[in-house]
């Protein structure tokens, strides 16, 4: 069930939010329901690939909490510049998985 949230927000910002409604032909509640689900799904991944950096968890659980495979959280490794840290028990354990 959808809540109403009411907040204020800059004069600037409500424009710009406008602005890119009618770009995208769509309201303005709409716009913002899909802005905050962005910026949502944004601060998760940072979250998570801040728990993997400070290795309290797995790559592996990194990748299930992302809901994408290995090879898509390999990528994000590689793009963010991030240490791989995978033991050899993990992937013992990923080899087991695959069995």
């Amino acid at each position: 069930m959808a809540e109403t949230v009411t907040t204020r927000v800059p004069k600037e910002t409500l424009e710009e939010i406008d602005k890119y409604s009618k770009e995208k032909h769509m309201d303005r509640a709409t716009m913002l329901r899909n802005l905050i689900e962005q910026g949502l799904e944004n601060k998760k991944r940072e979250m998570i690939l801040q728990q993997y950096k400070s290795r309290k968890i797995s790559m592996q659980r990194a990748a299930e909490l992302l809901k994408i495979d290995l090879a898509e959280m390999l990528d994000i490794i590689k793009n963010e510049d991030l240490h791989l840290d995978y033991s050899e028990e993990e992937l013992r354990e990923d080899l087991k998985g695959l069995r």
